[in-house]
């Protein structure tokens, strides 16, 4: 049940995080409902309506959670472009127009109702998926620092290709910047969009499971990376804490536009608790604050990027 509602909020956000178009929709929907007088119109507008939101937000995730998976994370928001929120807020802001009877009231009712729609929306190129370019990658620069630093080891001990583990959400980062540089999962670990996921496959899939939590289990991490001959890891700060304190020291940021839940498994926390600590790590080279000692999970710390953590497999 938590899932389905879950995918029900990942529904109405993944439309409404371009603004407040969807409570605009909404709004003229009711007063369709209650305040236009043509049947016709009523009839072709309201009740497709109804029936769509009824089918999207109700029975899709159910029939998604429940009975057989249909629609992903990448499909799920495409199914809002059904409502035809634009044209359906359009037309109900000129039934609300002509439902005024003076000249006078009309222009003014006009007048409100533009700058709403202006406020409703939200400007493109500020919006947090159209940041400043801080390179010519485009491409977040703590990512493309990682990277140098790691690829100019492994080519200065004679290899050129890097192997790492990263949290799900600046893998793309990684994929985009260089081909030497091999990440454990993408696609594959989610939705299995580049090839089956067969038995061994599995192993990585669980991999990118913990890492989106908290406390990722090393346990888990680590019979993966041996899999697949990982070199190096990437934990964020922000989120991660392996059940200890927080050492978020420099105040880093959620994403104000997750949705879901980073709560880890019960069973982890208790062991990383124990074989885990932190170490205050001013002062030494590389370390920005306070980092943790991985050294039981065969793990050397390298050094802090920002809000991010570099280990490597010993």
């Amino acid at each position: 049940m938590k899932d389905y509602i879950l995918d029900i909020v990942h529904l109405n956000n993944d439309f409404t995080g371009n603004g407040m178009y969807m409570a605009l929709y909404l709004i003229t929907l009711l007063f369709i409902a209650f305040y236009l007088k043509d049947k016709g119109l009523k009839n072709a507008i309201l009740y497709p309506a109804m029936i769509l939101l009824a089918g999207i937000y109700i029975c899709a995730p159910a029939v998604n959670r429940f009975v057989f998976p249909f629609y992903d994370d990448e499909v799920r928001g495409r199914f809002a472009w059904l409502f035809m929120a634009p044209a359906v807020a359009a037309a109900g802001c000129v039934f609300m127009v002509k439902g005024v009877k003076e000249k006078k009231q009309q222009i003014l009712l006009t007048m409100a109702i533009v700058p709403v729609i202006f406020l409703c929306g939200v400007f493109q190129i500020n919006d947090y998926r159209f940041p400043k370019a801080e390179n010519l990658y485009k491409l977040p620069q703590v990512c493309i620092d990682i990277a140098d630093d790691i690829l100019d080891e492994q080519r200065s001990e004679g290899d050129g290709v890097a192997r790492l583990i990263v949290p799900y959400e600046i893998a793309y980062a990684f994929r985009q910047y260089d081909t030497d540089i091999e990440l454990m999962f993408g696609e594959d670990a989610t939705y299995g969009r580049i090839w089956d996921l067969r038995q061994a496959a599995l192993d990585s899939v669980a991999a990118c499971e913990t890492m989106t939590t908290s406390c990722p289990d090393m346990d888990v991490i680590n019979i993966a990376a041996d899999h697949y001959g990982m070199e190096y890891i990437v934990f964020d700060r922000t989120y991660t804490d392996f059940g200890l304190e927080s050492i978020n020291d420099m105040g880093y940021t959620e994403d104000e536009n997750f949705v879901g839940s980073r709560e880890p498994d019960p069973d982890a926390v208790r062991r990383m608790s124990e074989s885990i600590s932190v170490v205050d790590g001013n002062g030494s080279e590389g370390s920005e604050g306070r980092y943790w000692d991985l050294g039981a999970y065969g793990l050397e710390y390298m050094g802090s990027y920002e809000r991010y953590l570099v280990y490597r497999y010993k």
